[in-house]
């Protein structure tokens, strides 16, 4: 995961924080009429590697209830060995205990996501070591919930969400790096194209993540989106998604969308055939949606 940056950080927070609107969010996964939620199952598996780090800086998680709910979370931790391990552990461990004192009860959780970004936000940030120094580390945070045919996510950082539906991969979620903020200043005109190429050298340092303190940007959808029959749903950490192209990751899956514990290996493994000397810790949660 690439070093967070400092620089411009403010501005980003105005101009680039987003949620999306409902027409955003219908179009993000336009399909089907949405039949009863009874009619239809939710399996889920994950799997996670170190690669060719030193240590796992990765957390993830999902849990399926019986009745057809479910949940997954994936972070990808920064801030040197001890801190983004910490912080990616303690955002998770934040995330599900707050998530299941809710879960029963509720159906929709934009509310609860936004305000929970916010509260781990200042808790990873107030992180100190065995010798009370803050330890400036920081983690990123991708979240999905399936409540009765319905999906809601949460995103921060550039751990990425996406929908295979139809055979087709959609991104559902942004990298909240730097090139955000020179990606609308050049469409503004306020940056020229020299400007942007130089700019880009740290283009994929981030902008967003749990533990920067007062964070304001993040991706969510306030209308719960409507699965289909056979979507599914994939949560990684940027070591998938930078040793693979979303081609590559779409072929995969759609070889075998049933068994997810087979297609996790698949990954897993390809990525680190892609990346044989500097694969970095790779997170994989896959959420399916199909019929009983």
């Amino acid at each position: 995961m690439n070093n967070y940056l400092e620089d411009n950080r403010e501005n980003a927070a105005t101009e680039i924080t987003q949620q999306l609107t409902e027409e955003e969010s219908t179009q993000l996964l336009r399909g089907l009429e949405y039949p009863n939620g009874l009619e239809y199952m939710v399996s889920g598996s994950l799997s996670t590697v170190v690669g060719t780090r030193k240590n796992q800086q990765d957390s993830c998680y999902v849990s399926v209830e019986p009745d057809g709910s479910a949940l997954g979370i994936v972070c990808d931790g920064m801030g040197g060995l001890e801190g983004g391990e910490m912080a990616s552990r303690t955002a998770l461990q934040t995330f599900v205990e707050d998530f299941e004192a809710v879960r029963y009860g509720q159906k929709d959780y934009y509310n609860f996501f936004c305000e929970e970004v916010i509260k781990i936000d200042e808790i990873v940030a107030g992180l100190t070591n065995a010798q009370g120094e803050t330890m400036s580390a920081g983690t990123t945070l991708v979240a999905v919930s399936v409540v009765d045919g319905y999906m809601q996510f949460i995103s921060v950082g550039d751990s990425k969400i996406y929908v295979l539906r139809n055979g087709q991969l959609r991104t559902m979620n942004r990298e909240h790096n730097y090139y955000l903020i020179l990606d609308e200043q050049y469409r503004r005109g306020e940056i020229t194209q020299g400007d942007y190429l130089r700019e880009g050298a740290r283009g994929e340092a981030l902008i967003s993540y749990l533990g920067m303190g007062n964070i304001s940007i993040m991706d969510a959808n306030p209308i719960p989106i409507p699965l289909i029959d056979g979507d599914i749903i994939i949560l990684c950490s940027d070591g998938l998604y930078k040793s693979l192209s979303e081609e590559q990751i779409a072929a995969i899956i759609r070889k075998n969308p049933i068994n997810l514990e087979k297609t996790l290996q698949e990954l897993q493994e390809e990525a680190r055939v892609s990346s044989p000397t500097a694969q970095d810790n790779t997170s994989i949660v896959l959420l399916s949606y199909r019929r009983k």
